[in-house]
């Protein structure tokens, strides 16, 4: 295949400036890379915070951190079974050094080398150009098959937000059981798939948030994927109908998917006996948890980066047999200049998504 010298892309000149329109050089494909064509490219809470500066990285930089796409070139030394034209996600932390203490530990377990805890990794669209542009490279062990059933535009959020969630879930087992009840918190972009994802796992689910807008993503989901109880979380008797849905026992499991500290603080006062808790919010100031709850009800908080490329690779499975989707915004490339506008405006939800080819 020929490759054009140039591509479209958008990119960060300057932090809390509206995003770039722009012509760039198309990467060079090197010999353990893949060279994806992006077809679809997400935006999540992650994306404010690197156009806000939190994660300072050497600008200009393409952002975006939720690409699928096809494959286009395949580098020489790569292995495996990867295709030109493959239909792919491409998860953002890649290219592990293999010799720092972060690879050796995780080295061990994993099936191959897994950047996500690599001392030296690229972390593509917070320091490292990302997905809003024509083409990216990608790390082949932080690649993954992208189902037929699965679109770009579904898939692209998956490489974060469903990675994420997917992530924060299999870390309430081995405590947390099939038909046992927990909640998800906060119904955004990763609390819709979480919901979904919970309840493909067996889980009596809870939807819980103080917005209406959240609420109503959570009732609009189909039948099979519905949480069994949506909820207010600030609503004067939130706790006593928590208590009711789970005969007094209080939650077995919860996922906090915002960053207020107020409300991880009152969600683990939700948790029963041995109960666990995963957090996935990033709050400036640190999390502030009752030692005495944790300590007479022998609770555990788990942190959850995100998933790792076999996880995923399950996901992946889990989505496609139960039709687990994203509430989507869809954009075209043009429209990335208003991005943070739209994504910050009261009447949002869901995710938004780029189409790339739009």
């Amino acid at each position: 295949m020929n490759m054009p010298d140039k591509m479209r892309a958008a990119q960060i000149v300057e932090y809390e400036k509206p995003y770039q329109l722009c012509e760039r050089s198309v990467p060079q494909c090197g010999d353990n890379d893949l060279l994806v064509e992006v077809y679809a490219a997400g935006f999540c809470h992650s994306d404010l915070q690197v156009w806000n500066g939190q994660f300072p990285a050497t600008l200009p930089m393409i952002p975006s951190h939720e690409p699928a796409g096809k494959i286009v070139q395949i580098g020489a030394k790569v292995q495996g079974s990867w295709k030109v034209g493959d239909r792919v996600g491409v998860l953002n932390y890649k290219n592990a050094c293999g010799q720092c203490a972060g690879c050796r530990q995780h080295g061990r377990r994993a099936k191959r080398p897994d950047p996500r805890f690599c001392q030296n990794r690229i972390v593509a669209g917070f320091k490292y150009d990302g997905a809003f542009a024509d083409y990216m490279l990608a790390d082949p062990n932080t690649t993954v098959h992208l189902p037929d059933g699965v679109s770009f535009e579904q898939g692209a959020p998956l490489m974060c937000a469903g990675a994420t969630v997917w992530g924060a879930l299999r870390k309430l087992s081995p405590q947390v059981q099939a038909g046992d009840a927990v909640a998800i918190v906060g119904i955004g972009g990763l609390g819709q798939l979480g919901i979904q994802l919970a309840k493909a796992l067996g889980y009596r689910t809870i939807a819980m948030d103080n917005r209406e807008q959240g609420r109503q993503l959570a009732l609009d989901l189909p039948d099979h994927l519905r949480p069994d109880l949506i909820m207010d979380s600030s609503a004067k008797d939130a706790e006593e109908k928590i208590l009711e849905f789970t005969s007094g026992e209080g939650l077995a499991g919860i996922v906090v998917c915002t960053d207020s500290i107020p409300a991880n603080a009152w969600c683990l006062q939700q948790l029963g006996n041995g109960g666990v808790m995963v957090p996935l919010g990033l709050p400036k100031d640190s999390w502030k948890f009752d030692s005495e709850a944790m300590v007479f009800h022998e609770l555990t908080i788990k942190g959850s980066y995100v998933a790792s490329a076999e996880e995923v690779e399950s996901m992946l499975k889990v989505v496609a047999k139960h039709g687990i989707s994203s509430h989507l915004t869809v954009l075209s490339f043009t429209e990335i200049p208003s991005l943070i506008e739209r994504y910050q405006h009261a009447s949002m939800k869901g995710r938004l998504v780029i189409n790339m080819k739009g």
